[in-house]
């Protein structure tokens, strides 16, 4: 009977896994569509966030190191609200877009041409050699000169090495500055992490706080808050909200941004509670529903470890312990 029950319970745990490590990416789609389109509705988030609501873990984990601010949010029930800029990752909540002046665009160079009465100049080969070529504004300046067309492609190619420098640069200035309108914090489906207790919890010499947001229920601000991490090689591109292309006016649409990261993140399994729009102007503490149960690591100190288990005791929160197996680079929970 009892290897019955276990087989029983090894099935329903594989169950568990390939169903959710196999969904994210399908109802994330659609609830994209529904939040993050040009354009959204009330009625359409309400739907994106129940159906969000359904595939949020049954806990999430926040990795700590022990310090008077881990300890005192642990006290708290709160959890700490980061910039961005203070993040491991100097890509996080980065974007790119197109710029308006950009020398490799065909259009934009030919638009260029008409509005300084080039074209008129120009015989209808040149013009689609032009559209044909690679360096649209080194081949337009090239026939601009038509007595010194090496003059033309060095002018040419002077201009658009500035305008490539100074598109580059802008981007990057306006991707930084939008990084301010984001607070987040940061959790984890996963408390076994090797490399997360490395980089986050002080060695495994910290501690582990796991959450349960269904507690919160649908309608509370946190849940709603609540986002699963993509990975991607690409970085978000936010095009249509800039520019004379813009074509969004959705003000949740550049939360995307501080949603993707590299695929070299993806170990981490990461779901983020992220206020944007300057929803929330400076880091701060926040509250939180009381921690499930606490998990120490595997080489926490005894001081440390009798002092997270008093404040626990008090606040009758169940303490767990991590244990390094003997034959395995594994992490076991005692």
């Amino acid at each position: 009977m009892d290897s019955l029950k276990m087989c029983k319970r090894a099935l329903l745990s594989c169950y568990v896994v390939v169903k959710s490590g196999g969904s994210v990416v399908d109802w994330f789609q659609e609830y994209k569509k529904l939040v993050f389109s040009n354009t959204t509705s009330v009625d359409q988030i309400d739907r994106a966030i129940s159906l969000k609501y359904e595939h949020v873990p049954k806990t999430l984990y926040k990795y700590r190191s022990i310090n008077e601010y881990s300890l005192r949010n642990l006290k708290d029930d709160s959890i700490w609200l980061s910039d961005p800029k203070n993040f491991n990752d100097p890509y996080d909540c980065s974007f790119h877009h197109k710029v308006d002046l950009d020398p490799d665009n065909t259009d934009s160079i030919l638009s260029i041409a008409r509005e300084n009465d080039l074209i008129g100049e120009l015989t209808e080969q040149q013009i689609h050699s032009i559209s044909e070529s690679s360096d649209p504004l080194v081949k337009l300046l090239e026939f601009s000169y038509p007595d010194r067309p090496d003059y033309g492609r060095s002018c040419g190619e002077a201009l658009s090495r500035v305008m490539k420098e100074r598109a580059n640069s802008l981007v990057q200035e306006t991707s930084e500055g939008f990084k301010q309108m984001f607070k987040i914090c940061c959790f984890s489906e996963n408390p076994k992490s090797i490399l997360m207790w490395s980089h986050y919890a002080d060695y495994h010499c910290g501690f582990c706080i796991g959450y349960d947001f269904h507690e919160l229920g649908n309608d509370d601000l946190r849940t709603r808050s609540l986002y699963p991490v993509i990975y991607s090689d690409e970085m978000f591109d936010a095009t249509g909200a800039f520019g004379t292309t813009k074509t969004v006016d959705n003000i949740l649409y550049l939360n995307q941004a501080a949603l993707m990261k590299s695929t070299e993140w993806a170990y981490e399994k990461e779901w983020r509670l992220v206020f944007g729009n300057m929803l929330i102007q400076n880091e701060i503490s926040y509250r939180m529903p009381k921690p499930k149960h606490i998990i120490l690591g595997a080489k926490i100190s005894s001081d440390n470890e009798q002092t997270i288990r008093r404040i626990c005791n008090e606040k009758n929160i169940e303490v767990l312990k991590l244990s390094m197996a003997h034959n395995q680079f594994v992490l076991d929970i005692e």
